[in-house]
């Protein structure tokens, strides 16, 4: 039998690894040299993070990566790997074993080209459903019309990896305010979709009826609920979840494009009605400008563009049909981008080793979701270019040039507002360049101007200019103003007990914090995780780690340690404990309950129940095991006992604000209340305030 050759035209499709993009797969060639060279250790299964690795020898899977010998556990193995890159720094003689296993889950395929469990599907119809019907009720939905497309087996496939949920009148399937990801498709029935008003009552936004759906919102951006769904009568949904969606999008990129045109659409039209700038334009020509605007994705420390007018190769364009590549030119003059979600920051060229860290870059400005600027050349209003670049995922919205001077040409009074919006610009860039920048001003007793009016007094310390800035960039480029919750410790009252850190060990067996972090003024943000606004983190085919409706952030029992949280935490916020040595080593803070004897499921099964009726008001979390897509459900998990549970190795541990429990252990257990949570745009202000901080 032939491997598949990486020279083909088009490569065989692999589902989740998208946090391994640029993966470029062997060739047969490459494949033989590996397998020819592997001395059969089994190192690499040793450390491979999926309980089922326990099962397979190294052996089983070389004859399978070069041979049609491919025993059904192998198969299955091959289909749960996370392509986590494990087992490569583990391998004595340097072979690429993830780029092996990329070669064996080439030649397997999609697993949802394979044959469904009816019995998934058939045991939770409605009565008087059948096949049929079920089909017939999901091809009404607009993404799913096209049979050549979206095949009946992927439909199979994603309602056996759903729930169908039958539901009475007033049923609330999703509140405003909560974070969600799940999407729900009305196959009978009728909701109302309604957002709270001014004075806190609820206002009728829209009816949804039978071949409609909910939740693309959440989905999509990963942000909270924008309005509140409840059933109008009885009614029957397909409760899909994040991960089941995602893996419809990768196998028909068509749905994906429907979702991101849909999404883009709706949020351009909404920031632009929001806008001041645009107060008065129709919403017809709203719409218009919209439809003509285009939408590019960019990852953290991607460059939008730069003073020599190149942006980043490779963003992905949005717009009209099929998605696009982004040229790599600059912008045009009297374009316009709005940031629809994330942070970049603004900055010019300076002398080399005057900017910021001693390089070549000084920092103008911040900007953020809802904020836009000008063409990259008339930002500060002096026709220089400058370099912007995302602090976070952002998606930026380009107005041509074209569309933008017919506007300001029907409607004069938009052209002079963004005149005057150009000139805040210009004395917010001052600010963040020249401004004195206090973050914790509002919490002092006395006025800036108060405190140089007076005579001095021993201890009087404000920033200085440099330090102003410091604070500044350090808030907005560390990441902390994307957070929602952020553990912060008050320098001036701590007394380095430690004891805050302690509390979290004794409640949850391990620390999931260190009070030391970045330092601000008298304030040191802890290193926790911050319960980002859009968490990169969440990208887990497993659902090892899923959001609670009220925010947190928190590891499930689907979690099997493969450490791709914790690689994509750009603050380093996720930590990977391993079973075996959590349970023998004896420097590592224990729970008295740990039973040294235990196995490795009632280890692993410890990290979840610590604290469990010994501290007052904890509650159990909503756990997702197995994973929505673990098609493989072990006889005994059904009895109660994860039987593949005896073979977990690792798992990951973070900061989940003590979700369960009516307190959070670190700020409880400070004797000098110097340990406290806030929330950064309540705390520090917005990056807009921020900005406009002034020295008077």
């Amino acid at each position: 039998m032939q491997i598949q050759s990486s020279s083909s035209k088009k490569q065989p499709l692999v589902v989740g690894i998208e946090h391994r993009t640029n993966l470029q797969p062997l060739t047969e060639e490459q494949v033989r040299f590996e397998i020819d060279m592997c001395i059969g250790c089994d190192r690499c299964m040793r450390a491979c993070p999926i309980p089922m690795s326990s099962m397979v020898n190294i052996a089983d899977l070389n004859r399978a990566t070069i041979s049609d010998d491919i025993a059904p556990h192998v198969a299955r193995f091959t289909d749960e790997c996370v392509m986590c890159g494990s087992c490569v720094p583990v391998c004595p003689v340097d072979n690429h074993r993830d780029l092996l296993m990329l070669s064996l889950k080439q030649r397997l395929g999609v697993s949802w080209d394979g044959t469904v469990d009816m019995s998934r599907v058939l045991n939770y119809l409605p009565p008087g459903w059948d096949l049929p019907l079920l089909l017939s009720r999901l091809r009404e939905q607009p993404m799913f019309s096209d049979p050549q497309l979206v095949l009946d087996n992927y439909l199979l496939h994603f309602v056996a990896t759903s729930k169908l949920l039958m539901l009475m009148p007033g049923a609330i399937v999703i509140r405003e305010g909560e974070f969600g990801r799940a999407m729900y498709f009305i196959l009978e029935g009728r909701f109302e979709l309604s957002s709270a008003g001014p004075d806190g009552s609820d206002m009728p936004v829209a009816v949804l009826r039978r071949g409609e759906y909910m939740g693309e919102h959440g989905m999509l951006t990963g942000q909270q609920r924008n309005a509140t769904a409840r059933a109008q009568t009885a009614a029957v949904v397909l409760e899909v979840p994040e991960q089941v969606m995602q893996r419809l999008m990768e196998i028909v990129p068509a749905v994906q494009r429907f979702f991101e045109q849909l999404n883009n659409a709706r949020s351009i039209e909404a920031i632009l009605k929001r806008m001041a700038l645009f107060q008065g334009v129709s919403a017809i020509d709203i719409h218009q400008v919209a439809e003509q605007t285009q939408v590019k994705r960019y990852d953290r420390d991607d460059r939008l563009f730069s003073e020599g007018g190149a942006g980043t190769v490779g963003a992905r364009v949005e717009r009209g049909g099929e998605g696009e590549l982004a040229s790599a030119r600059g912008p045009a003059r009297e374009s316009m981008h709005i940031l629809l979600e994330g942070f970049v920051k603004v900055a010019r060229r300076t002398t080399a080793g005057t900017g910021r860290d001693k390089t070549d870059e000084r920092i103008i400005a911040y900007r953020q979701g809802g904020d836009y600027f000008a063409g990259g050349l008339d930002l500060l209003g002096d026709g220089r270019p400058v370099t912007v670049t995302a602090i976070t995922r952002a998606s930026v919205a380009e107005i041509p040039r074209q569309v933008l001077l017919n506007l300001f040409a029907r409607y004069p009074e938009v052209n002079q507002r963004f005149t005057m919006r150009l000139q805040q610009y210009r004395d917010a860039a001052a600010a963040a360049q020249t401004g004195f920048f206090d973050p914790l001003a509002h919490t002092r007793t006395e006025t800036i101007e108060d405190a140089i009016n007076r005579e001095p007094c021993l201890g009087d310390r404000y920033p200085t200019d440099a330090e102003a800035r410091a604070g500044l960039r350090q808030l907005v480029g560390g990441g902390v103003v994307e957070g929602t919750e952020v553990l912060v410790i008050d320098l001036d009252l701590c007394i380095h007990c430690n004891e805050c850190e302690e509390a979290c060990a004794r409640r949850h067996g391990h620390s999931r914090m260190n009070r030391k972090g970045m330092v601000v003024g008298n304030i040191s943000i802890a290193t926790a995780c911050r319960q980002c606004q859009d968490p990169v983190c969440m990208l887990c085919s497993r659902a090892g780690i899923a959001r609670l409706p009220s925010g947190e952030v928190y590891i499930t029992d689907s979690c099997i340690g493969c450490g791709i949280c914790a690689e994509r935490c750009p603050y380093d916020n996720i930590s990977i404990m391993t079973l075996e040595e959590e349970h023998t080593s004896p420097t590592i803070n224990r729970a008295p309950s740990i039973n040294r004897g235990a196995t490795t499921w009632q280890q692993f099964s410890s990290f979840f129940t610590k604290g469990a009726g010994k501290e007052r008001g904890h509650k159990l979390l909503p756990m997702a095991a197995p994973g929505p897509l673990d098609v493989h459900v072990p006889p005994r998990f059904i009895e109660g006992v994860d039987a593949y549970g005896e073979m977990r190795k690792k798992i990951a541990i973070k900061c989940d604000l003590c979700a369960g429990y009516d307190n959070q252990a670190c700020v409880q257990a400070c004797p000098t209340s110097a340990a406290i949570r806030v929330q950064p745009t309540a705390f520090f202000g917005s990056t807009e305030e921020i900005l406009r901080q002034r020295a008077r």
